[in-house]
């Protein structure tokens, strides 16, 4: 009878701490994975990309992006149009991200349009980016991309 006793009360603590670790909160509320930008050289457009994970229960939404590698930061999405003509749109209201979402920001998808770098970039360089963020206390995370051969995805 003590066996079984220890062997219930060894499966209720073990039930216990797996709930408690189920419902627990990351760190992070959002995680931001593989942040990277192409390098175009020339002195072209570069674009950054990233993915976002929301870890809350709330929506959040991107409405922001700014660095000091580059005159403007905009995040844009490349609409293709019926007769196969891509065009880059503006997200004027930002990127929401629901609650428990991921977002990929990707080539030919969302992205980070980043105008005019203030100096040479060379691939394996380290580019900070102030991402803005409403729905989130700070509101402002500073991300470091990975600058990355225009070949790369």
């Amino acid at each position: 009878m003590k066996i079984l006793s220890g062997v219930v009360l060894v499966i209720a603590l073990l039930a216990g701490a797996l709930w408690w670790v189920a419902d627990m909160q990351p760190a992070e509320p959002i995680e931001i994975d593989n942040p990277r930008v192409r390098l175009v050289p020339g002195g072209a457009p570069m674009a950054g990309y990233f993915t976002l994970t929301n870890h809350t229960d709330s929506p959040v939404r991107l409405v922001s992006a700014a660095s000091e590698a580059f005159d403007h930061v905009m995040i844009h999405r490349t609409v293709v149009s019926a007769d196969g003509n891509a065009r880059m749109a503006h997200q004027d209201d930002g990127v929401l991200v629901g609650a428990g979402e991921t977002v990929e920001f990707k080539p030919k998808g969302l992205h980070l349009m980043l105008m005019r770098a203030q100096r040479e970039l060379e691939v394996g360089e380290a580019v900070e980016i102030v991402l803005g963020f409403e729905g989130l206390e700070p509101a402002e995370r500073t991300v470091v991309f990975t600058v990355v051969p225009v070949t790369s995805s």
